[in-house]
């Protein structure tokens, strides 16, 4: 059956790459891009899909560490995650300039409402056990790794260059504010209903980011439909990001840092439950207050003027990560914690949103979905990150660990300021 028409490309007028034109005259400021109709569905279905994940990984890890009380296990679970990500994200950047992106994505987050269906059922019979949340959580790893490069390629198609720092911001901020009310919930769920009814209420929002997407203009990457085998166009990608120096900093900055920055996440329980004994409500506290300081940056992010160079506020927020993340691992109360949660939540979208969009700036649309595969794969390694600082937090405990990963964080930032030529430039 098919869902709707292909919608027609309108040339870039400068560069001659194929963008599509603009719906309507969207207006300047913050929230601009949201006067571009088919960006305010994607913009819905991303924002259930967010809160649908933060609530499931809220109820995962705190479902995990209450069968296992192993730092390890709750790594293993996140490590699993980003595994299968990471394995299948290349592969799924090719596909995503291959096909019609709206409807490849429709197809792939059909696997997450049945994953989400599946561990329903096994909690609320009372047969859920570990293996099966490992199992779990590496399925849908690969839809989030298959989903990612469309989605982010599909973004760029709908607002063009013009207004693209200004959807990636927009995007970013409701993420954070998805971070502020899927722990929330979530974290009242499982006071209430107990974790079946979080993964179920996780299932209908996957099952609503569906309904959202089916509105969205189809989008073709703007080339020559090819016959080339899949690897030689993956490795097409690979030579491209090599030629481009520029992609390939802002790619690195993308990464390195993440791998030490985000295993904070999959540590808060320990945080919550064995430093601070705060329970359940103060896991949902701890996990949403990031969302407060995320949604503020990423508003004011997307206010930067066009033009203006982008490379040292996304260093500084590098930099000003490493440092709070720091000062929160050396927080002697869970009152201290949440505001510097929050700065911790500023400075990470300042960082990630200007990163992502200088790439998506910088790459034509026929190599974006490629190129972007790789971008997403910085995420996969920020969760593969939490095996080694899990069982690091085993040993040394979890303060210590995040002290550790928040100073190699400040490092790399200033050597990336310090050493890196290609970002002097953006």
């Amino acid at each position: 059956m098919r869902i709707g028409r292909a919608a027609p490309l309108a040339p870039e007028a400068a560069g001659g790459e194929a963008l599509p034109a603009l719906e309507r005259p969207a207006p300047s400021g913050p929230f601009a891009a949201l006067a571009i109709s088919s960006f305010r569905w994607l913009f819905l279905s991303t924002m259930c899909g967010v809160i649908g994940f933060q609530m499931q990984q809220v109820a995962m890890g705190w479902l995990v560490y209450e069968l296992t009380h192993s730092a390890l296990k709750l790594g293993l679970v996140t490590a699993a995650q980003a595994i299968t990500q990471l394995g299948v994200s290349p592969v799924a950047g090719v596909i995503a300039d291959r096909v019609e992106r709206r409807n490849y994505i429709i197809i792939v987050r059909l696997v997450t409402v049945a994953v989400g269906a599946a561990l329903t059922v096994l909690i609320w019979t009372h047969e859920i056990q570990y293996w099966q949340l490992l199992a779990g959580a590496a399925i849908i790893g690969i839809g989030f790794g298959l989903n990612g490069p469309a989605r982010q390629a599909l973004l760029a198609d709908l607002v063009g260059p013009r207004y693209l720092l200004n959807a990636v911001s927009l995007n970013s901020a409701g993420m954070n504010v998805t971070r502020i009310v899927g722990p929330s919930v979530a974290g009242v769920l499982l006071g209430v209903v107990g974790a079946g009814g979080v993964f179920a209420a996780n299932t209908a929002l996957y099952a609503t980011v569906i309904l959202f997407m089916v509105p969205v203009p189809r989008r073709f990457a703007t080339r020559e439909r090819t016959k080339e085998p899949l690897l030689t166009e993956l490795s097409g990608g690979v030579s491209y990001i090599r030629e481009r120096p520029d992609i390939s900093a802002i790619l690195l900055v993308g990464t390195l840092p993440l791998f030490f920055a985000m295993p904070y996440v999959a540590l808060l329980p320990i945080f919550a439950t064995t430093v601070w004994h705060s329970g359940a409500i103060g896991f949902g506290l701890l996990s949403s207050a990031p969302g407060l300081g995320g949604a503020v940056g990423g508003v004011m992010v997307g206010s930067i003027a066009e033009g203006r160079r982008k490379a040292p506020l996304m260093l500084a927020g590098v930099i000003a990560y490493g440092a709070l993340l720091v000062a929160f691992a050396l927080s002697p109360s869970i009152y201290l914690a949440l505001p510097l949660l929050a700065l911790i939540g500023f400075a990470a979208i300042v960082y990630t949103s200007i990163n992502a969009t200088l790439v998506q700036l910088l790459t034509p649309n026929a190599m974006r979905g490629r190129v972007m595969s790789f971008y997403q794969m910085s995420f996969g390694l920020g969760q593969f990150g939490a095996l080694p600082a899990s069982a690091l937090a085993q040993v040394a405990g979890a303060p210590a660990t995040m002290a550790v990963a928040g100073g190699a964080v400040m490092v790399l930032g200033v050597a990336f300021a310090r050493f890196s030529r290609p970002l002097r430039t953006l």
